[in-house]
């Protein structure tokens, strides 16, 4: 059974032990709470500590600000860091021992202080900046700002025009007022700065005009002295800011150094402190008693007792099997060799738990897919060896492990197909050495032919082994009318065309007797037949035929599986001009070619696996979920997800160990 067998849990306690029981199930990690439900009863869940809650939020909240702040900070100083997370290796011990106390509060607050002062810094130096660019045109100017004002009978206009604009702005002016004077005071790259003076009695004429124009009315907000003297304290300001702002982060990129992975532990131990507050919604509970419910796997369930068990007669620990209506989480359980294609099946979502697991049955096609669209020896060897030193060389998380394992697998389906097609690195029989010149299974380009009908058939196999599936499990239910007439009907019809491509002599007869036998059981004719409900059994031919018609479909899932061979035929093409180019340029003098030649043999290789990788993977992962779960399989599984201690980017060991991140 690819799916764990799972056993429903009940404990039953008093309420003077709860404290106890949910650190138990929390430490222990084998347990998924679900909210307890008693049929013809209704028990009150615990009520929720509202000022716990409010008090450990309020904690949470201060932490993953210090955890943002200080990370903002960190550099990972694992090989490949930017690409993969860190982990952070802390014993059980230490982690327990984590809480936000004095000297977080004290880090807290400094940490609060810098980034508070590092945002006013930029908003202060984001006005200084502006105020320096709108000083810029009137550098020259010998009045300081304050007395840029009119008098009794003159109106005075401070202001910038473009360049471009600025003759067309002053025969504006001109064409509406005569009493108007411009002054030009300065100037820069961009701008002209004006002084335009106009005799009051035309005010409302000269600022519509303006108004109707792209010129822009100086505001000198708090400046009164000359204009260069205003910029160049801006720019001292500038330059002090732009120190301090340097010393705050020294500071923070200490501060970072010395508690950044303390603090990000100290994250999730308060979250997990959130979580067994929160937990206790899902129970039930009396004034004296409390009742928890959920899952344990069977592998799991001893762990589970003995966690429970130094408890004593306080509580009561019942274990039984799922009954039908129960919506029963999933756990895959695959042999070692299989569990790196549960990937696919967790992409495509779980079984539910008295569904058929998809992954043993998909781990064969995908492992022959992948290894065709890849298809060299030379190209399985460097993605092996990148997964491999990923795997084994990087402290990666279980989730990227299992990835590259999966990754492993396609490398060693690639080596044994580019064996079997004799392709190394996409060399020409004439550029290999002797020992390799043996006659390959297949040679893709002259056997393209037998390549695309290999595809094929390959592709009849699969949705068949699909459809099969299907049929097992209409029997399995009691269903035996839909097993023989939609699914063993549709494969008779397949094995009549099979038989008749086999055998063309009797290809007219054979696919006749398979496209009658079809439609009769497609149309459920000769079960109306048996029950003598003639006019159902005419009916039902037509039905038949329509069902045949919705047949037309599986010729384009076959058609489908040509794209193995031309994924696998452009790997190698692009291989084939790689090493074309490198030989070309192999041929430059003063040892010149031979490094191009080697860079682009490098790069070029390494760019065809990359590109060749993502086919590789999407196109026979599309295979898998659309033309073969398409015709069994619809997923809809809960993962199984036991009530634990928090432990994102974290390393838990029993013991004190290794507490840095990086390569262990």
């Amino acid at each position: 059974m690819a799916v764990a067998r799972m056993h429903k849990v009940s404990v039953i306690g008093h309420q003077s032990v709860i404290e106890t029981v949910v650190e138990r199930l929390q430490r222990a990690g084998v347990m998924q709470v679900t909210r307890t439900e008693i049929p013809d009863r209704e028990l009150p869940g615990i009520e929720p500590d509202t000022d716990r809650l409010h008090d450990i939020e309020a904690r949470v909240a201060n932490a993953q600000f210090v955890r943002d702040f200080l990370g903002r900070f960190h550099t990972n100083d694992q090989a490949f860091g930017t690409f993969i997370s860190e982990k952070i290796h802390i014993s059980e011990a230490d982690f327990d021992a984590l809480e936000a106390d004095a000297a977080f509060r004290s880090l807290y607050e400094e940490c609060a202080a810098i980034s508070d002062r590092l945002g006013l810094i930029e908003r202060e130096r984001a006005r200084l900046r502006d105020q320096i660019d709108e000083l810029a045109p009137w550098l020259d100017l010998r009045l300081q700002i304050e007395g840029l004002k009119g008098t009794e009978h003159v109106v005075l206009f401070a202001g910038v025009v473009p360049l471009s604009s600025a003759a067309e702005i002053r025969q504006a002016l001109r064409d509406v007022v005569e009493e108007v004077s411009v002054a030009e005071v300065g100037r820069d790259a961009r701008r002209e700065a004006w002084v335009v003076m106009a005799h009051r009695d035309v005010l409302e004429d000269v600022r519509g005009t303006l108004a109707l124009t792209t010129f822009q009315e100086a505001r000198f907000a708090c400046l009164s002295d000359y204009p260069a003297e205003e910029s160049a304290r801006a720019q001292e300001r500038v330059v002090l800011l732009d120190n301090e702002e340097v010393d705050l982060l020294e500071r923070a990129a200490k501060l970072s150094k010395a508690s950044f992975k303390r603090v990000s532990a100290l994250v999730q131990a308060l979250l997990s402190e959130l979580d067994a507050v929160e937990v206790r919604e899902s129970f039930a509970s009396t004034e004296r008693t409390f009742l928890v419910s959920g899952w344990v796997t069977e592998e799991r369930k001893h762990a589970l007792i003995e966690a429970l068990a130094s408890i004593g007669s306080e509580i009561d620990l019942t274990l039984s099997d799922p009954v039908a209506e129960d919506v029963v989480p999933v756990e895959l359980k695959n042999r070692r060799l299989l569990q790196p294609f549960e990937v696919l099946t967790d992409l495509y979502g779980r079984p539910t738990y008295h569904d058929v697991d998809p992954t043993p049955l998909l781990a064969g096609f995908f492992f022959l897919f992948f290894g065709m669209c890849i298809g060299d020896v030379g190209y399985g060897l460097m993605l092996g060896a990148g997964a491999w030193y990923i795997k084994t060389k990087l402290d990666v998380a279980p989730g990227v492990r299992k990835f590259m394992d999966l990754l492993l697998a396609g490398a060693l389906a690639s080596i044994l197909w580019g064996i079997l097609t004799r392709s190394y690195f996409a060399m020409s029989a004439e550029k290999l050495p002797g020992f390799l010149l043996y006659e390959p299974v297949l040679d893709p380009l002259p056997d393209l032919v037998l390549l695309l009908a290999f595809s094929v058939a390959l592709g009849v196999v699969h949705v068949s082994l699909g459809v099969i599936v299907n049929m097992y499990r209409s029997i399995k239910v009691g269903d035996w009318a839909a097993a023989v007439q939609d699914d063993a009907s549709s494969l008779l019809f397949f094995a009549s065309v099979g038989v008749g491509v086999a055998v063309p002599a009797i290809l007219g007869p054979v696919l006749l007797a398979g496209f009658v036998i079809a439609t009769l059981l497609k149309g459920h004719v000769i079960e109306y037949l048996v029950a003598g409900r003639i006019p159902r059994a005419l009916l039902g031919i037509g039905g038949g035929l329509l069902g045949m018609y919705g047949m037309v479909g599986y010729a384009s899932d076959f058609l489908s599986y040509t794209r193995l061979a031309a994924l696998g035929l452009a790997s190698l093409m692009v291989g084939d001009v790689m090493n074309r180019l490198a030989e070309l340029a192999s041929g430059a003098p003063w040892g010149i070619g031979l490094l191009a030649a080697a860079l682009i043999l490098i790069v070029g290789h390494t760019f065809n696996v990359v590109i060749n990788l993502l086919g590789a993977f999407v196109h026979p992962t599309r295979l898998q979920f659309v033309e073969f779960f398409g015709k069994f399989y619809e997923g809809g599984g809960r993962p199984f997800a036991p009530f634990s201690r928090r432990t994102k980017q974290l390393v838990l060991h029993p013991s004190p160990g290794e507490q840095e991140g990086g390569s262990r």
